[in-house]
Parts: structure tokens; C-alpha cells; sequence
């Protein structure tokens, strides 16, 4: 076991820290649990009442997520709460104590309707280890929802590298979907070195095939999107990813290396959207310009 694993496991994750980190994972991913009662944080977990923001694939929006805990779990911890009796009459002063652990379910529910639901499957094959073996909705469904907001930014290319991308980290295929984090990067890089050399009525360009592609970044910094171009490094983070680095390393760093190629597109929706504004507010001034020609 690495040092950094031996680290992790000596401090709890809180609560809803580590129901949101079970929610988000692929099926048959673990999480170890840390300190000395696994059991008590798997029933804090099973009993926790709380919300959280997210897609809601039956809606198609946005939505607030609510933990539902069923009426039996709460009857159980309520028996474990209470002092039991003993054959005496008097009371042991001992408290009865549930197994909390094993197969076990956590729904959310969706706060726009009630009919849409969440489901996620968990067991427990050592007293501290925690598995997704299970979910409803896919997690595909619920990362996808993210992407119809950049659907302005993107090409139909962009949009497919990025959806498998999306279905290979949620398989657990962590170092593929760096791969292809990485082509959505590229394809912008390409598209703009497309559009700078129809501008310029370049048919070769010399210094960007000789460059690098930190360096590329830098030569097409004004026809690129902002984050992008602000990040070169990014595309050394994604290469590692493909070329160096474990699932298990990859794993930790899909979730910037995404929210990095979101910025990137939402770059690109934001620079597409004052594009159209501008071509239709031009075209009225055209037009009250004409109207009052003298």
C-alpha cells in the first residue's frame, strides 16, 4: 500500500463528502474507509438526511437531490439506540448494536418530480471497503447532462470524443478517457490553426508544424479559447494521462482534467454566442440606418 493510500485511510471522509464521492464513482470502484468503526459510517451514510445539486436525466435540467431513507432503517437505528433489556428485568446498560454493513441501497429523489428517481448499489466484502456494484440511472446519464449546455461550443466531432470520454471514465476506463479529453483538445487547436491560415492565405505553415504544442498554444493565443490558451500545460497534464500514468492516477485527475475541457467549451459558447449578437445587432443598425437615409 503507498504511502499517500496509508494517509487517506487515517482520516474519515464526512459524511456527505464520501456519499457524493460514492455517487459519482463506476461501478466496482471501492472506497476504504478510514478510522476505527466502519460500521458507524456506513450507518451515519445509510441514515443521512441532506441535498445536493445535480442532473436530472428524467427532466432533462437541473435539479436538487434528496436523500430518501426508509422507514426500516429508521425503525433499526432507533432498536440500536435504545438499552436492552435483560432476563432479569433489570437493563445491562448495553446497547444493541446492527450490522449496518453488507449489500445496501442509497436513493436520491429528484425535487422537480417525485417520480425520478435515483438508485445505487453498494456491498461491503471487508468490514472497511465499500463497493459500487450497482446504479440506476447509469452515471453516463448523469454526466451527459452537463454537456447540453456546450452543445453551442462544440463540433459533432467534439461532442463525441467528449460523451466517450464520459462513458470510458464511468466504465472506470480512466487512461482512455484522457485520450480522448485529449482529441477534443486538439480538434480546438486544429480548428484554429485552420482559421488563422485562412485569414493569413496560408496553405503551409512552417512554424506551427515545427512547434510544440505548448508552443502552438502560445502562436494561436488570440483565436483560441480563453482558459485554453491561458493553459497550454493542460495538454502535457492530458499526455500523461495517456502515455504514463496508472487508471488509478488517472482516476484522480479526470475530474479537473473535465472540468477544464468545460471551460474550455464554455469559452467557445460564450465567443459564439457575441459573435451571433453582434452579426444580428449589425444587421439592425444596417436597417435603421437605411430607414432614415436621407
Amino acid at each position: 500500500m503507498s504511502d499517500s493510500t496509508t494517509s487517506a485511510k487515517s482520516i474519515p471522509i464526512p459524511t456527505r463528502g464520501l456519499l457524493l464521492k460514492l455517487l459519482g464513482m463506476p461501478l466496482y470502484d471501492r472506497v476504504t474507509l478510514a478510522g476505527d468503526d466502519p460500521n458507524k459510517q456506513i450507518r451515519a451514510l445509510r441514515l443521512y438526511r441532506g441535498k445536493h445539486d445535480g442532473y436530472c436525466p428524467g427532466c432533462g435540467k437541473h435539479t436538487t437531490w434528496s436523500t430518501v431513507v426508509g422507514h426500516d432503517l429508521e425503525q433499526q437505528a432507533k432498536m440500536e439506540d435504545a438499552t436492552s433489556p435483560i432476563a432479569s428485568g433489570g437493563f445491562s446498560g448495553r446497547k444493541m448494536v446492527h450490522t449496518w454493513q453488507g449489500k445496501f441501497k442509497l436513493q436520491m429523489v429528484c425535487a422537480r418530480n417525485a417520480q425520478h428517481y435515483g438508485d445505487f448499489y453498494f456491498d461491503t466484502p471487508d468490514p472497511d471497503t465499500v463497493v459500487k456494484v450497482g446504479q440506476f440511472p447509469s452515471l453516463t446519464d448523469f454526466q451527459l447532462g452537463d454537456l447540453s449546455e456546450f452543445e453551442e461550443g462544440m463540433s459533432t466531432r467534439q461532442r463525441q470524443e467528449f460523451v466517450r470520454a464520459t462513458n470510458s471514465a464511468a466504465h472506470g476506463f480512466n487512461v482512455a478517457a484522457c485520450v480522448y479529453y485529449r482529441r477534443v483538445f486538439e480538434s480546438v487547436l486544429l480548428e484554429a490553426r485552420d482559421e488563422y491560415m485562412s485569414q493569413h492565405g496560408l496553405t503551409v505553415w512552417k512554424e506551427f508544424m515545427e512547434s510544440r504544442t505548448d508552443e502552438r498554444v502560445r502562436l494561436l493565443r488570440d483565436h483560441l479559447p480563453r482558459f485554453m490558451s491561458d493553459h497550454p500545460q493542460l495538454y502535457g497534464v492530458l499526455s500523461l494521462g495517456v502515455h504514463e500514468l496508472t487508471e488509478e492516477e488517472c482516476a484522480g485527475e479526470l475530474p479537473i482534467l473535465r472540468k477544464a475541457i468545460e471551460l474550455i467549451m464554455r469559452d467557445r459558447v460564450t465567443a459564439a454566442r457575441q459573435k451571433r449578437e453582434r452579426e444580428e445587432v449589425s444587421k439592425l443598425v444596417a436597417q435603421a440606418v437605411n430607414r432614415h437615409k436621407q
